[in-house]
């Protein structure tokens, strides 16, 4: 088979690039969050249930491990990568069962004040399920290295999205009219609500494309089959905050119908 009817494994210039996705991940979680505990601490907000604390730590971790097995590929130590990579396998279905309290508790908690959104929940629903289809599909896979790798990277950059949410495209949105939680119907907000929530994050998903398109010539076809999930994901978000019908399935789901 000749070099143009492959997708090459390995290239010098990816251990920079996927370093620096990773770096952008950070700069998102660091940056949003950071930004937004400002904001409640200047507004005397800044206390959560400890459902709240555990997540935080418990996702964090997710970072410092991917970060972690980052820097071992890079320093050829593929022995323990692959033993942390059991520690992952691990990580899933507790981050999982974290995350879904989180959503309930919290969503149940501010039901009826003016930080309750219940229709919301569809993202943070949204982003749990990718998350747990990249991470889990690229842990199976991870004797194959290219999509190992591809799929591992983007179940950590699906979790910018609340980071950029949280600072940058809450800076940007206003440029483009009134924030998308002020429309009431999917053909009134439903961009508004893609620029806001998706396009950020979108960015980074798409890079990866790009950089494979510049170095490779061509498009992983897992990363194809993973980007069209995370965009039917993504889209449907759109529809479902704006449906009558899935605010009141969340209301009896946080048990406040």
């Amino acid at each position: 088979m000749t070099r143009s009817n492959t997708f090459v494994a390995y290239y010098p210039s990816d251990r920079n690039f996927f370093l620096i996705l990773l770096l952008a991940c950070w700069v998102a979680i660091a940056s949003g969050f950071g930004y937004d505990m400002v904001q409640m601490s200047s507004q005397g907000k800044l206390h959560f249930p400890l459902i709240v604390h555990i997540h935080a730590v418990v996702y964090v971790g997710w970072l410092l491990l991917f970060t972690l097995q980052i820097l071992l590929v890079r320093s050829k130590n593929l022995a323990l990568h692959k033993k942390l990579g059991l520690l992952s396998l691990g990580f899933l279905p507790f981050m999982l069962i974290v995350g879904l309290l989180t959503v309930i508790i919290v969503q149940k908690q501010q039901y009826g004040t003016p930080d309750g959104d219940l229709h919301f929940i569809c993202v943070q629903f949204g982003n749990l399920l990718m998350f747990c289809c990249f991470a889990g599909i690229g842990i199976y896979m991870r004797k194959n290295y290219v999509v190992h790798k591809r799929l591992m990277l983007l179940s950590t950059v699906v979790f910018t999205e609340p980071g950029f949410a949280r600072w940058f495209a809450n800076k940007i949105a206003p440029l483009f009219g009134d924030f998308f939680w002020t429309y009431k119907t999917a053909s009134e907000g439903y961009w508004r609500f893609w620029g806001f929530e998706v396009l950020p994050t979108f960015v980074l998903v798409i890079s990866i494309g790009v950089y494979d398109l510049v170095t490779r010539k061509k498009l992983n076809k897992e990363y194809v089959w993973a980007l069209v999930f995370y965009l039917l994901v993504t889209g449907y978000e759109g529809i479902l905050y704006y449906s009558d019908a899935w605010f009141a399935l969340m209301k009896r789901m946080i048990g406040v119908a």
